[in-house]
């Protein structure tokens, strides 16, 4: 569920810029292995940093694009000036009610204006002043549960099998999005997507 968003941010990810991803401490591997996955065959560099050392070296070697960090690890880097919070362009915190507020916010206060920002919470109510103070105009979208936000208009196209990356060559001919990201569970027509 966390792919497409990810996905979307990595793709919108510019040379010079970064990606931070902040998880639990319990988390590390699994998203990092997710990030692994979203970014092999392209050219971003990874780092799942359980320490500071490799992190600080590599950052400081400006051989970075993608970190994936506690919030304690990301505030060491940024003390010692080796993460620098004004080249962060997509930053995302997952599930900010298992970390402190005190490790999160000189994080986010420091986040360039522009830069884009993801909370994937399951407790939106603890984590709200957070969220409205530090991604403001948030887009809100609840997963499951009785009480779902609903979405804007929603337009589908049948299509057979054989012809989903036709049919979606054409719609994106169709809407002349400015920015586009696609992400297809399937990876039997990648090529043709």
């Amino acid at each position: 569920y966390t792919s497409p968003a990810l996905a979307g941010l990595l793709s919108g990810l510019e040379s010079g810029a970064r990606a931070l991803i902040l998880v639990p401490a319990g988390q590390l591997d699994e998203w990092g292995a997710l990030i692994h996955r979203l970014t092999q065959g392209t050219p971003f560099r990874v780092q799942v940093a359980r320490g500071t050392a490799r992190a600080m070296r590599q950052l400081r070697a400006d051989a970075l694009d993608v970190i994936v960090a506690t919030p304690e690890t990301a505030l060491t880097l940024v003390s010692r000036s080796a993460l620098q919070m004004e080249r962060v362009s997509s930053f995302v915190v997952a599930w900010p009610e298992l970390m402190t507020e005190d490790s999160l916010t000189p994080l986010m206060q420091d986040l360039p204006r522009d830069a884009q920002r993801v909370v994937y919470t399951s407790e939106a109510e603890r984590v709200g002043s957070l969220v409205e103070r530090y991604a403001r105009k948030a887009l809100t979208a609840r997963l499951g549960g009785a009480d779902p936000l609903p979405t804007g208009p929603v337009r589908t196209v049948s299509v057979s099998w054989s012809g989903r990356a036709g049919a979606l060559a054409d719609l994106v001919e169709l809407l002349d999005p400015a920015s586009l990201a696609i992400w297809t569970v399937d990876r039997g027509f990648h090529h043709a997507i």
